[in-house]
């Protein structure tokens, strides 16, 4: 079961369960993407956004944070995962807590990767 969470410094926590079939890229993409949606709802203009990922790929995501460019400076960081950097740290814990949660919905939660698909193909027997 993947799972996804979001710490931001005014200790609001955010955290999701996925499902079974998310990959850690897609939980990463997920957390990422709801930070974005988080900070698009409060609706702030002209403030400085920093925004921390040990995941080099989530800091690749463009249109939603192009948004939030839109009106206020965001800064992406690169952090090493698992480093003790505090942020990521927490952001870990509440990963690790959405584990333990039932998503609500039917599964796939997120999209099954084509990799996946791939490889469970191959150890179904014929």
């Amino acid at each position: 079961m993947a799972e996804a969470g979001v710490y931001k410094k005014t200790h609001q926590e955010l955290v999701f369960a996925l499902g079974s079939y998310a990959t850690i890229f897609q939980a990463e993409m997920y957390a990422f993407l709801a930070c974005e949606l988080e900070n698009l709802k409060r609706a702030p203009k002209e403030r400085t956004i920093q925004i921390c990922s040990d995941s080099r790929a989530a800091l690749l995501c463009k249109k939603t944070l192009n948004d939030l460019a839109s009106r206020n400076k965001v800064i992406l960081t690169w952090i090493t995962g698992h480093s003790g950097v505090w942020g990521n740290e927490e952001a870990d814990r509440l990963a690790r807590e959405g584990s333990a949660m039932y998503p609500i919905g039917p599964e796939p939660i997120l999209g099954v990767p084509y990799s996946m698909r791939v490889s469970t193909m191959k150890k179904t027997p014929n």
